[in-house]
């Protein structure tokens, strides 16, 4: 099971001045008593070493109302492996922004995503040249040992399951339902499905199209803008196979572009971590979201 409580995380500090392990604790809004921590494994480079203390998104009493179901069934206890733990500062080994990730005992794969302000660094870090970087098989490995605990909560055998870090090799349905454990979330919930245009709908808007969701990768710099979207249907013209968008696409460069829900749905980041949707995306126009490209078009007479 994988969660992602930064909605209802108040504060928290981790400990990682004793090498190969992780000490500490957090409060979360819709639990009582505080949770604690004793984890294997190391910081990033950037924190190795030193103690972190941090704020989340409920620490100013902006939280969810449904905090305390969220949070029903996370352990007080948390034991395993860290995952990516990282403050976003150089040498950058994975990623520009505070990431907190561990793979629990009892509750899986857990991840808290913060804002450089959130957080502080409490002491000085073992220098980063005198140590090594995070070893991404061993991370891999982490992965891999959860995809398989998921393999077999799904009943999928594992002779049918392959987890090395990037994929499950299953039928697309149970995949999709893999992934979306892997995610805590569903890339396509109902909400977002009634909310988007058609295609074609907002043709000639310019900057003032409106963008409804954002689906990114966690481990690299690719973004999915979506604008519109409609279901692909078959050839009988009553079942859907799949799910085409439409939108901006940051990566190499920022381009339009069709995209569909499947390939979304395999496509894994460098990490081996899927892609995910942004729960915190409000609708925007594109001229906010990438202004220099609109603002080249005025220039231009466009």
């Amino acid at each position: 099971m994988a969660w992602r409580p930064t909605s209802c995380l108040q504060e928290g500090e981790l400990d990682n001045r004793n090498s190969g392990k992780i000490t500490g604790w957090m409060k979360f809004t819709g639990m009582k008593e505080k949770v604690t921590f004793e984890l294997e494994g190391n910081f990033h480079r950037d924190i190795r070493g030193a103690k972190i203390r941090f704020t989340g998104d409920a620490y100013e009493g902006d939280f969810p109302e449904d905090a305390e179901k969220y949070m029903e069934g996370f352990a007080l206890q948390q034991t395993g492996k860290a995952g990516d733990i990282t403050a976003g500062l150089p040498p950058h080994d994975y990623g520009s922004a505070p990431y907190v990730e561990w793979y629990g005992h009892q509750n899986g794969r857990v991840v808290i995503e913060l804002e450089p302000v959130q957080l502080e660094v409490i002491g000085r870090p073992i220098p980063a040249c005198e140590s090594d970087p995070i070893s991404r098989k061993e991370q891999a490995q982490n992965m891999a040992g959860f995809l398989c605990g998921l393999a077999s909560e799904l009943g999928i055998p594992e002779t049918r399951a392959v987890a090395v870090g990037e994929t499950t090799a299953v039928e697309r349905a149970k995949k999709v339902i893999a992934n979306d454990k892997i995610r805590g979330m569903k890339l396509l919930p109902k909400n977002i499905r009634e909310t988007l245009p058609p295609l074609y709908s907002q043709d000639g808007k310019g900057g003032k199209a409106v963008v409804y969701a954002k689906y990114f990768t966690p481990s690299a710099g690719w973004s999915w803008y979506v604008q519109e979207g409609e279901p692909v249907l078959d050839e009988s013209g009553l079942n859907e196979i799949d799910y085409r968008f439409f939108g901006l696409v940051f990566g190499h460069e920022k381009e339009f572009g069709y995209f569909l829900l499947s390939e979304l749905e395999e496509v894994r980041g460098p990490m081996g971590l899927p892609i995910e949707r942004d729960l915190y995306f409000k609708p925007k126009t594109l001229e906010e979201i990438a202004p220099e490209m609109f603002k080249k078009n005025e220039e231009g007479g466009d």
